[in-house]
Formats: C-alpha cells, sequence, structure tokens
C-alpha cells in the first residue's frame, strides 16, 4: 500500500469545507439566520438586514476553492505552497462558518481539514504548485545534492525513503538521467509514490539501511582528512612538505576547505583549495554507483526448474547482503507463503535454499544494483531480455514468473517490436506464443518456458492493494502446489533408487 500524503487528503477536505461554505452563505442570503441566536440575539445585526457574515462566509468559501484548487494564478505562489499560511486562515473560515446558521457542517470539515493539515507540516510535508503531485525526483535530487554540499563530508544528508516497482529496497534515488525521467513517466500507475521526509518507523529503518553502505567508503576519506589537519596546524615548514602530493586532492572533503581557507597559507595552498573545490563537485555522484556497481546476489537457477522467480535488478540491501529482496518492507516472501508457493513463511536469507527446498529458482533482469528500479533506462532493460532468454534456453525451467509489469513490458518491445498497449496487458499467463527460450529444430526442440505475469512485490507501491496483489499470486500458487506434487513424486522416486533414502 503507498503512503498517505496528508496535504493531498486534507486538500480534499478543505475543499469539501470551502463547497459547503459557499452552499450555506447562498442558502444564508434567503434565509438569513444566526446559529447562536438560541443564546443571544447581540449577532442577528449580521445577518439582517445587511448580510454580512453571509458574505464573508462566500468569499471566504471561494477563496478556500482558488486556493485548493488550485486556480493557474494561485499554483505555485507562497501562499499556496505553505502550510503555514493555511494553519492561521484556516481557522478564521471555520470560526465564520460557525457562527452562520447554515455553516456548521463546514465548520466541522474545516477543523478536521486543520488537523490533517497539521498532521502533514509536522511530518515535514511539501505541497506541490501542480495539484495532486509528488516532488520531482530530479528536484528532489537537486536540492538534496545542494543540501549535501553544505554539510561535512563525514556526515550523510537527511533523505528520504523513495520506494519503487520491483524494487528490493526502497531508498531515495540519487542520479537521474532523462531517460530515467521518460521511463518513470511510462510507469506512473506502479511508481507514483510519496516522497516525503522519513515520518515513521519504517521511514528511520529506510534511513539506517541507507547510511549503512557508505560507512564502508567513509574511513578512506576520513583518513586522508585528518592527515592534512593535524600538518597545517604544524609549522609552515611542514605545510610546504606536505602540499606538493596531487593525488589526494580530489578526495580533500569540505571540512579541509574549510580549515585551509580559514588559515592564511601560500599560494600552494590556494591553489589546492581550489583544484579540490572543483573536483569535489563531480566526485560526489560517481561515488554512489560506484559503490554499488557490484552486488552479492548470485543466481539460482539449476536445470529443470518448476519455477522460475525473474525480478527487475538488485536493491541495495540485496546488493549488500546477497539475499533476494532483502528489505523488511517487501511483500515478496509474504506472497510466497500467502499463495501456498512455499508452505512456510521463508526469511530472504533463504534464497538459496529455495532450488532444494521447492524447485524454485530466482534471477534478475538487470544485474546492475540501484537505488530503486526507476533508474534503470528501457535500453538497460530491453538489453536485459536476450540475457534472460538464454537463460531460459540452458537451464529450460516449467515456467518463468516476471515480478513486476516493467519486466514483461520489456520482453514485449523486444519480441514485439513496440511497446504494449494498455488493452493487451494483463496480469496472469501469457500466450504460449510469447513463451521465452524457445528452441526451434525437428531434433531437440523445445516450446519454451510458459510466461506468468506477477505484480510488483513492493510494499509500498501505491497502484495496487495488497488484496489484488494476492489474488494474482494466488492464482500462481494454485499452480505451483500441484507441480510440486508431481516434482516430489520424482524426486521420492529417485531417492528409492539412490538407496531408499527419502529426501525432505
Amino acid at each position: 500500500m503507498g503512503r498517505l500524503i496528508k496535504n493531498h487528503w486534507a486538500r480534499l477536505i478543505i475543499l469539501t469545507a470551502s463547497a459547503y461554505q459557499i452552499g450555506g452563505a447562498i442558502e444564508g442570503f434567503i434565509w438569513p439566520k444566526v446559529f447562536w441566536d438560541f443564546m443571544t440575539l447581540n449577532l442577528n445585526g449580521a445577518v439582517n438586514p445587511v448580510p454580512i457574515l453571509q458574505i464573508l462566509n462566500l468569499l471566504l468559501g471561494l477563496l478556500g476553492l482558488a486556493w485548493e484548487w488550485p486556480l493557474k494564478y494561485v499554483a505555485g505562489s507562497l501562499a499556496h505552497r505553505s502550510i503555514e499560511f493555511r494553519l492561521i486562515f484556516y481557522p478564521l473560515s471555520a470560526l465564520l462558518s460557525m457562527l452562520l446558521y447554515q455553516g456548521t457542517d463546514p465548520a466541522l470539515y474545516y477543523v478536521i481539514g486543520i488537523g490533517v493539515y497539521f498532521w502533514a507540516y509536522s511530518e515535514g510535508e511539501v505541497v506541490c504548485p501542480v495539484p495532486w503531485t509528488l516532488p520531482k525526483r530530479s528536484e528532489y535530487k537537486l536540492s538534496q545534492h545542494q543540501s549535501s554540499t553544505r554539510q561535512p563530508a563525514n556526515s550523510m544528508p537527511l533523505v528520504e525513503d523513495s520506494p519503487r516497482e520491483d524494487n528490493n529496497t526502497q531508498i531515495p534515488p540519487t542520479a537521474l538521467n532523462h531517460d530515467n525521467e521518460a521511463y518513470d513517466e511510462e510507469h506512473d500507475d506502479d511508481n507514483d509514490v510519496p516522497v516525503n521526509k522519513k515520518t515513521s518507523f519504517n521511514g528511520r529503518l529506510n534511513h539506517y539501511f541507507h547510511t549503512a553502505k557508505p560507512t564502508s567508503s567513509a574511513p578512506p576519506a576520513l583518513s586522508i582528512t585528518k592527515q592534512p589537519i593535524t600538518r597545517m596546524t604544524s609549522s609552515p615548514l611542514k605545510r610546504k612538505r606536505t602540499t606538493p602530493p596531487t593525488t589526494t586532492s580530489t578526495r580533500i572533503t569540505r571540512s579541509r576547505s574549510r580549515s585551509s581557507t580559514s588559515t592564511p597559507t601560500s599560494s600552494t595552498t590556494t591553489t589546492t583549495t581550489k583544484s579540490s573545490s572543483r573536483s569535489r563537485k563531480p566526485s560526489t555522484p560517481p561515488t554512489t554507483p560506484s559503490s554499488t556497481s557490484t552486488s552479492l546476489l548470485t543466481d539460482t537457477i539449476p536445470p529443470n526448474l518448476t519455477l522460475l522467480l525473474v525480478g527487475v535488478n538488485p536493491g541495495i540491501l540485496t546488493g549488500i547482503t546477497g539475499y533476494a529482496y532483502a528489505h523488511p518492507s517487501n511483500l515478496f516472501w509474504k506472497l510466497l507463503h500467502w499463495s501456498g508457493i512455499t508452505p512456510i513463511r521463508h526469511p530472504p536469507s533463504d534464497t538459496y535454499k529455495l532450488p532444494e527446498l521447492y524447485n524454485i529458482g530466482n534471477t534478475n533482469i538487470v544485474e546492475r544494483p540501484t537505488r530503486d528500479a526507476s533508474m534503470l533506462s528501457k535500453k538497460e532493460m530491453d538489453a536485459g531480455v536476450p540475457v534472460l532468454e538464454a537463460k531460459v534456453r540452458e537451464k529450460r525451467p516449467e515456467a518463468v514468473c516476471l515480478v513486476g509489469k516493467s519486466i514483461w513490458e520489456a520482453v514485449w518491445r523486444v519480441k514485439v517490436g513496440r511497446g504494449i498497449r494498455k488493452e493487451e496487458f494483463r496480469y496472469g499467463w501469457q500466450d504460449e506464443g510469447m513463451n521465452l527460450g524457445r528452441v526451434g529444430g525437428d531434433d531437440g526442440g523445445w516450446e519454451g518456458a510458459r510466461v506468468f505475469v506477477a505484480t510488483t512485490t513492493s510494499g509500498l507501491a501505491a497502484g495496487m492493494s495488497v488484496m489484488e496483489k494476492r489474488e494474482v499470486w494466488d492464482e500462481l500458487g494454485r499452480w505451483v502446489v500441484e507441480r510440486r506434487k508431481v516434482w516430489e513424486g520424482k524426486r521420492e522416486g529417485e531417492g528409492e533408487k539412490g538407496g531408499g533414502v527419502k529426501i525432505e
């Protein structure tokens, strides 16, 4: 399930309150009445003979609609993007609605909307200028990079979790090129996930997993940083001997630049500081891909599998641990158990036991680990299709399950030569003409492995609910249970032939 966007929810509530307020104000012109006239008659002059209260409610209701819709000239303004302004303005609207007899309902809606907006404000959410949208990944990355340049090198900037389809971890993105942005737009229904500050235990857990990886590469940078500092605080003679090496200039962190500029140094030191500041910019983005360019996860594809599970690519946590779908919020292992594919719920550490226990293997269409699947371009996805077919053709599993519709879209593009249309896509078993790994010829021909397209297992993907995902996976589970009986029968027969030992 996707994370609740509080400011979107509050916007709907305030729009409802504003519409009710306008309707109540119009009715107040016809039947002027103050709600509190059973207690005091002093407020009657505000509605009759001059409809002051009705006019104010009408204006505030129209302003609320223009603000939250928003109108063209309001969208993107400081007031529209500020939750603080709303927390100041809407209590006034609620008070004026409460005074009018026909305004009690909008007053209650305003109070609820104010509470939800305060909830969103306390969790650090932002309001985008375009209604019902989320912060763009490229814009968010730019703001993160700008904030990171103002921090010491040995500290990590505050990050947000933005899980994506079929990735084994939900850790925020780093760099995005134009191909990936186009890929995001094409998969909005799968990847429309909130990009907000960490606001829950899960968010804090993601932040912990994010900071766990860079610590392995931090000590070299810190050790290099500490040495120049101690030498620069010593005599000028020692500083002359330490400045000539140029290999350390590319690893000089922001903290050294500050210390070097705060103390008077020679022209040689100034040149080194300038060159280090120039190399600081490009050195930041490449460090992340290089640190995650390899993954400890390996394929488990013995010959003649009953089912081969195919994911998009390893996530950061999966690449570190070497276990498939290792992030705690991923539903992969739960869906395997719920659907009956595995009789018990296995932990990610049992990744390499599945072939022996259930004759089920695992691989990915792209081997390169990333923070989320949206960082993969179409070209990279399409390039993985022939590799996947070669694996299937060699090992010949009975069926292949593609975990996520983006994998099937890539297979379709390669096989058919065009993108799949919306009406052509469906979850579940696909036509036999789209089997993977087909081998032609009269001798040794093979019809290929049947293809089953399953949903993403990302726990925070907003495209489908958990129950909808379970319905798709249950169809696959029923087939696996039937085929497992055949496989277990063959294995028992082999065990008897090999000495009467039954393998459990």
